[in-house]
Order: C-alpha cells, then sequence, then structure tokens
C-alpha cells in the first residue's frame, strides 16, 4: 500500500458540498437558482453542468465525481475546498465511484427532467430525495421510482450519487459489487431489476446482506475493501496466511481501553516497543496483507482487520506511530469456550487464538478463505509482459491445442495463476484435452491471403432492408472482443483470440493501426472507420492474442520487423516422447529419417520435420494416416524444394516396407 494515502480522506469534502446543498434547499423558493450559483463557483467553464439554467443535488454530486481523473480532480478538490472554507488537505485518496468522461452526469435531459417517454417529472422528488438520503431518513418510494424513472438515471448511477452524499449509510451498487465475496449477491442483474421494478426495498435487502457480512463496518469501509482486494493493479491488498493479535489494553491492563481509539484512527498500536526488557513486541514483522485480532480481554474480542500499512517499518517503534489496518468487522463478542490467556501488547496469533476468533466471526474467516482462493487464482492482466505470443513450429506438433489449453487455463477463473505464462508453457502445466468452444471468452479465427481489416478489425457492411440499402460500420472479431473485454465488470476476466495459420495473412494489412493498440494496451488509436463510439479503438490489458504459425510455410517470412517485435514467438517442437505405441513410432523413426537424409540446406530439420500429433494412433488407422495425411506432405516438401528429388524413392517405399 501506499503510505502517502490518507485512505478515506475524501469524505470531508463531499460532505462539505452536501452540506451546502442541505443549507440551500431551505430555502425553497430559491433553492434552484442559488444551486445555479454553487455550480458556477465550483466548476470551470465548459463544464457540462454550466450549460443548462437548471440543477439538482444529485447533477452536482455526481458532476464533481465525474472530475476525478488526473488532470481534473487537482483543481475541483481545490475549488470545493474555497467554496466551503475546509481546512483539511486536499484528498490522497480518489476511491470513490467515478462516471466514466462518456457517462452522462446530469440527472436532467437537455434541460429537462423527463422519463424515457419524454414524459415531465420535474426535480422534486430530486431534492426530496436528496433531504432523506443527506439525513439517513427512511426513503420515501415513490420518490426513489420517480428519480429512478429519470432519462438516463440508473440503479448504478443513482446509488453511486447516493453513496458519495452519505457513505455511512449507502453503497453504490454498481459492477464492482460482484465482486464481494458475498453469496447473495452473485446476481446483480436480477437484483437490479427487482430494485427497478419495486424500488428502494430491494436494495436494502442488499445493504442489510452487507451489514451481516462486515459488522461494525461502514458502507465506506466496504466500499475500500472492495476496491483494495479485487484491484488488479500495485494497490492490490493480497490476504496472507498469517495472523498477529493486538490487546485495546495499549497501555497496559489496569490502562484502560483504546478500543474506540483503534475504530476512529483505523489502526492499532501498543504503548511500548517493550513488555519488559526481556520480551520484544514484534511490530516490525507484519506486513500489508497480513490479519489483524483485536482483542479486549481474555473472553472478550473488538473485531478483525487488514494491516493496510505498517507505519513500524522500516524504523521500528516510535509513540506516534501504529500499524493503519481496514476493518472486516467491528463487533464486540465474547468466546463461549475456554478462555485466552490474560495478556496485553502485540504478538504473534497463536493457533489456539486463531480457532478462538474463529468461533466468533465465522462469516469473517469464510471471507478471508474466499478471498485468499480467489486472489490466488487472479491474474493482473495490466501488468503482464506477454499478452501476444505465436506458437511456432512444424506441421502437426500440437501448436493449435497448445494456444486453446492456454485459453483455456487463462479464462479458468479456478487455476492457479502464481506463475506467468511463459512459465506455465516451460512447466509443461497443460495436460488435459482443451474445451473452448463453448467458451465466451475464447474465440477461434484461421487467417488466409484474402483476409482483411475490414474482416478482422472494423468494416462497413451492406444492409438490405424493404429494399433499401444501407452501409453500417460495425466491429469484426477483434474489434468485438475488444469492446466486449473493456466492460468494466469484465476488467478481472481474460480473453484470449486464437489465430490459426496467423502468417498467411498479410499481417500489416489486416492490423493497420491494430499493429501499435498491441503493443500500447489501453492507448486508444483512430481506425478509418468510425462507429456510434467514434473512431477510437483501444487493446484493453485483459485481451490476449495467441497465433500459430508453420515453420515449413515459406510466408514466415513475410512477418516483418514490426510485427515480430510485438509478439513473443515461442517454438512448439517435434516431441516423440509422447508416442507410446511400438509401431507408430518406427513409422514415425522412418519418416524422420527420410526428412533428416533429404533435407535442403536452406532449411533447418527442426522447422520442416513431420509432427508426432500424426503418430498418435495404431494399426488401420497409423496406416491411412501415413498414406493419406504423411505422404501427401512430404511430396509437397519436394515440389516446394524443401527435400530434394532424392526422397521420392524412399516416400514411394514407405507403406510398402513398414506396413
Amino acid at each position: 500500500m501506499k503510505s502517502k494515502i490518507t485512505y478515506y480522506d475524501w469524505i470531508p469534502y463531499f460532505k462539505a458540498i452536501a452540506i451546502k446543498m442541505f443549507e440551500i434547499s431551505k430555502d425553497k423558493s430559491n433553492r434552484d437558482s442559488l444551486l445555479l450559483n454553487l455550480a458556477n463557483e465550483l466548476f470551470e467553464e465548459g463544464t457540462a453542468i454550466l450549460n443548462f439554467s437548471i440543477t439538482d443535488p444529485f447533477s452536482i454530486i455526481y458532476s464533481i465525481a465525474q472530475k476525478n481523473t488526473k488532470n481534473q480532480r487537482k483543481y475541483i478538490f481545490e475549488s470545493i475546498k474555497a467554496v466551503c472554507g475546509l481546512e483539511e488537505n486536499l484528498p490522497t485518496d480518489f476511491t470513490f465511484p467515478t462516471p466514466t468522461p462518456n457517462t452522462k452526469s446530469l440527472f436532467f435531459f437537455n434541460g429537462h427532467y423527463v422519463d424515457g417517454e419524454g414524459i415531465a417529472i420535474g426535480n422534486d422528488c430530486l431534492w426530496n430525495l436528496f433531504h432523506q438520503v443527506y439525513n439517513g431518513e427512511e426513503i420515501n418510494n415513490d420518490d426513489f421510482l420517480k428519480v429512478l424513472a429519470l432519462k438516463n438515471v440508473g440503479v448504478t448511477k443513482l446509488t453511486q450519487a447516493m453513496f458519495l452524499i452519505n457513505p455511512n449509510e449507502y453503497m453504490p451498487f454498481d459492477t464492482q459489487m460482484n465482486k464481494l465475496p458475498v453469496d447473495s449477491l452473485d446476481n446483480l442483474k436480477l437484483i437490479s431489476l427487482q430494485i427497478e421494478e419495486d424500488g428502494v426495498l430491494p436494495y436494502y435487502d442488499v445493504l442489510s446482506i452487507l451489514k451481516s457480512n462486515f459488522p461494525g463496518c461502514y458502507y465506506y469501509e466496504i466500499n475500500l475493501l472492495n476496491y483494495l482486494l479485487n484491484t488488479t493493479t500495485g494497490e492490490q491488498l493480497r490476504v496472507s496466511n498469517t495472523y498477529c493479535q493486538v490487546s485495546s489494553n495499549a497501555q497496559g491492563q489496569n490502562e484502560g481501553d483504546y478500543f474506540d481509539d483503534f475504530v476512529d484512527k483505523n489502526g492499532v498500536y501498543t504503548g511500548s516497543a517493550f513488555l519488559n526488557e526481556h520480551t520484544k513486541y514484534p511490530l516490525q514483522d507484519y506486513k500489508p496483507g497480513d490479519v489483524v485480532l483485536v482483542r479486549r480481554g481474555t473472553k472478550r474480542l473488538g473485531g478483525i482487520g487488514l494491516i493496510v500499512n505498517n507505519e513500524y517499518l522500516p524504523n521500528g517503534y516510535d509513540d506516534d506511530l501504529m500499524i493503519k489496518i481496514i476493518w472486516l468487522v467491528k463487533d464486540n463478542r465474547k468466546i463461549q469456550s475456554t478462555a485466552l490467556g490474560q495478556w496485553d501488547g502485540f504478538s504473534h496469533a497463536t493457533a489456539n487464538t486463531v480457532d478462538r476468533f474463529k468461533e466468533c466471526y465465522p462469516e469473517t474467516f469464510k471471507i478471508l478463505d474466499y478471498t485468499r482462493n480467489k486472489q490466488k487464482t487472479m491474474v493482473n492482466h495490466s501488468a503482464v509482459k506477454f499478452k501476444n505470443l505465436i506458437l511456432q513450429g512444424p506441421p502437426g506438433t500440437g501448436k493449435t491445442r497448445l494456444a486453446k489449453q492456454i485459453a483455456e487455463w487463462l479464462t479458468d477463473e479456478t487455476s492457479d495463476k502464481e506463475k506467468s505464462i511463459l512459465e506455465a508453457i516451460e512447466n509443461k502445466m497443460f495436460s488435459k484435452e482443451p474445451e473452448v468452444e463453448e467458451n465466451p471468452c475464447v474465440e477461434v479465427i484461421q487467417f488466409h491471403p484474402s483476409y482483411t481489416y475490414d474482416d478482422f478489425v472494423r468494416g462497413v457492411k451492406v444492409n438490405v432492408v424493404d429494399e433499401k440499402i444501407s452501409y453500417d460500420v460495425e466491429n469484426k472479431i477483434l474489434g468485438q472482443m475488444a469492446f466486449e473485454a473493456a466492460k468494466p465488470e469484465n476488467q478481472d476476466k481474460a480473453f484470449v483470440l486464437i489465430i490459426d495459420e496467423i502468417n498467411r495473412a498479410n499481417l500489416n494489412s489486416v492490423l493497420g493501426e491494430l499493429i501499435y493498440a498491441l503493443e500500447y494496451r489501453g492507448k486508444m488509436v483512430n481506425s478509418m472507420y468510425k462507429t456510434e463510439q467514434g473512431y477510437g479503438i483501444t487493446i484493453p490489458h485483459n485481451l490476449y492474442v495467441i497465433g500459430t504459425m508453420n515453420t515449413a510455410d515459406r510466408s514466415v517470412s513475410h512477418l516483418d520487423y514490426a510485427i515480430r517485435r510485438r509478439f513473443t514467438f515461442i517454438p512448439v517442437p517435434v516431441n516423440d516422447e509422447v508416442i507410446t505405441n511400438v509401431e507408430s513410432k518406427k513409422v514415425f523413426n522412418v519418416i524422420r529419417n527420410i526428412v533428416k537424409n533429404n533435407i535442403s540446406p536452406e532449411f533447418n530439420v527442426d522447422d520442416i520435420q513431420v509432427g508426432h500429433s500424426y503418430f498418435l494412433v495404431e494399426g488401420k488407422d497409423l496406416y491411412y494416416k501415413t498414406k493419406y495425411e504423411v505422404i501427401p506432405l512430404l511430396n509437397e516438401y519436394i515440389n516446394d524444394g524443401i527435400l530434394l528429388p532424392s526422397a521420392e524413392d524412399e516416400i514411394k517405399e514407405l507403406l510398402s516396407n513398414n506396413f
């Protein structure tokens, strides 16, 4: 974790704006004009919200959140600080819902508060709902449903704004929520539909589920925890199997209980570096992701947290330092079985202590176990260096099979991803037959000489409707997969495009500007065709491209250096060890000698040797494979000048001498 971040320091800024708007709301006759004045003070010229003569509290809050970019956040938070007279430092934590630049941030449409059918709704429902959210009051379902009915407003947008107004009481219901380790929230689409139809009650049910799984925690803590556990950036908090324990009697058993201070400061500490001159507290032994068990006595327990920053590292104890944590549970519970020993200070947690906590907080340990297992299989796609692979080798070495095995491994959310792709290939971690045909995250295509950019990336489609011709631009296989992989709900998934015989097409022509995008993932490039989303196209970090290439094909030379530099080439050689049948092995060796003894000096025998997959059969199947697949291949080698004419007689005698 980055020690310079003070988590939750964004909250006072949004709270200050909410207070300002709440005061404005008291003057019902002038509130709209007063809110417009506030908007003009907050936002710089050109911001969408300033283009209209109306506004509302939700549009203000959501427009502020949309400014959460590196280039805009400093201006907006300095503006809030000046307008509201805040003394707090500018925020360092920006982990709050942030609409993308393309998201419609306003809760009105073209200057009017209307529903999807264009029927006027007005903004009274927004002011009413703002009051209820700000005060944490029971939400009026009619107001809630009216706001949901507004054009360009949905469950995600509304609940994100509610969270920003009052993060103690509300949780954003967005695509991040299905990453929480809570079984009953695994079908977000269904719950979202229920909220749209029934209103606030299903949303309250979600809040209740979260509270029961994270007792005592505020929703802004749950939101941050969800981000830290599931982000694939360097900020990810990986849950370890290491436990420490700390007593809330930080200054000693007779000097008072500091649990409330632990909660207020989101950190734990002890009153001295030493329990006595013989026992040193192991303060520097614990790192981010380790689990902190908070005790309040021999039978009373206070809660559990995860370390996000150990301030005692690297210099050791100081009175002003602490171990910063994010809470999983803040709830006083009592051990019903054998009590723990009398103790204060800070130490390693024994197995007995862990077991007692597990008895008292079973839901929390379930979350810890689930998260450990999930993180073990997660891939930080932005950190993966080898996303564009070409598997190269002679015919019949299993290149396409290996490509499918890699794709299956990448997209399997239960497989161990502690090794990189190249390590997995070198360690031969793939053994079972791949089944990717029904996998929605994998596509397999084959290139051919007439394949073009319009077939692969984006092109014009001619449509005829009622004898009228129209020309529509549409994304093709690469554009479609890039669009799907880039969706927020898919950012942790791997998508794999397998291109069989990748060197048979003119790659410079087929890829076009995507040659650049394949290397610079996440960077937008402009296509020659414009879709509804514009000219831009981006290859996201989680889209992997695996090509196969036949090294016996002379068109290999068509791959220029620009293409080669953007791919990692992995040899897939002949492996006769997998041929277990004696007769099949004998025929393989005969053919290997024919190739070896008659190869043209221009070629490398490893590039054109007949692969082992032809010989994984026996009996009549071996005969037919040899007659109708291997011999035609060898004859083609002679025609292409790969084998010398001297091989002809040996090939003719191949069947009669071996079958």
